[in-house]
């Protein structure tokens, strides 16, 4: 099967990510789901901290994953982005693409980094409570 995979990739990296998915895939159910603990309250995460029961979010939980990934205290440009983010997700099942939220907040990329210091995808929408975004490393 390993032959197969690195056979249809084009580079070695490829091959690698795709081995090291597989592997997460087979050893998934082995280990119980890691949980995250801020201030006392218990979540089940995904291993990169993404919220595994979305439906869990408020925005309590939100200040708190802020704090904890060092983003800080949460103002109305944050939230902005936070509320368009899940409302986005709820329709599509999706996290919306940065032009999207930029179009939508109207405000530039560099600001939504200075906002969120991990980025849209690993700080926004891990604040947002849904789960890791297909395509965010």
């Amino acid at each position: 099967m390993l032959y197969r995979l690195f056979t249809h990739t084009k580079d070695f990296s490829n091959f690698a990510e795709k081995f090291y998915s597989l592997k997460l895939m087979t050893t998934k159910n082995l280990h119980s789901m890691p949980k995250l603990e801020i201030q006392g309250v218990s979540f089940n995460v995904d291993g990169d901290g993404f919220l595994q029961q979305p439906d869990l979010w408020s925005e309590e939980v939100a200040i708190l994953f802020a704090r904890h990934d060092g983003t800080g205290e949460l103002n109305e440009k944050h939230w902005a982005v936070i509320n368009f983010i899940r409302n986005h997700w709820k329709e599509t099942d999706m996290a919306p693409m940065v032009r999207k939220i930029c179009e939508h907040t109207g405000l530039r990329l560099r600001e939504i980094y200075e906002l969120f210091p991990m980025g849209p995808a690993r700080g926004a929408c891990k604040i947002a409570g849904l789960p890791k975004p297909d395509g965010c490393v």
